[in-house]
């Protein structure tokens, strides 16, 4: 079963890089900022900071004006109110360029696993830069009970879908995570 909700995964993943090529919606225009709000002031759920830098295939170099387009469902799973499960138009989404020193920044709340589902609670990432391969994933939480040991060896491979993540304690409540993004060549 968990094989194919990861082969599942995985062809949602294809899908999206493809949308992405094909929909310049999902790229962030040209001078949008570098950090922003995902979940709106007063969204219900557990309150996430996410930050990274994204590097070039070295992991080294970092990728000033990469795009970063993130999107993610609520906390009950939904990514609208009135949501069937093939809704990939997210009412928790967010457009970003990032930084001259490759740095990136989000408030958000963690998202809910999909209603009915053993699907890991996650965040989506479309990431692109001039030059660059697109890199299309998700974070998925190390607190999660439904990240699987089949998620945590496909996750330890590069390219991966899966990028595991811890949410750390942070100041005032709000969990930090932190999310370096190295693209390919």
């Amino acid at each position: 079963m968990q094989t194919r909700a990861c082969a599942v995964v995985a062809l949602l993943v294809l899908s999206a890089s493809l949308a992405l090529a094909r929909d310049p919606s999902r790229l962030a225009p040209a001078g949008a900022p570098s950090s922003g709000d995902v979940a709106p002031a007063g969204e219900p759920g557990e309150k996430l900071e996410v930050k990274g830098v994204v590097y070039a295939a070295d992991g080294r170099t970092p990728v000033a004006n990469a795009s970063l387009y993130v999107y993610q469902t609520d906390a009950s799973g939904h990514y609208r109110p009135d949501d069937a499960m093939g809704n990939r138009n997210p009412r928790l989404m967010l457009l970003l360029r990032s930084d001259a020193a490759g740095r990136y920044s989000f408030r958000t709340i963690r998202p809910g696993s999909y209603p009915g589902t053993r699907v890991p609670q996650h965040i989506h990432y479309e990431v692109a830069a001039p030059g660059h391969a697109t890199r299309i994933f998700e974070i998925v939480f190390e607190q999660d009970p439904l990240v699987t040991d089949e998620i945590r060896a496909q996750a330890a491979q590069p390219g991966s879908v899966y990028s595991i993540r811890k949410i750390e304690p942070g100041s005032g409540g709000v969990g930090q995570v932190t999310q370096d993004v190295v693209l390919g060549r």
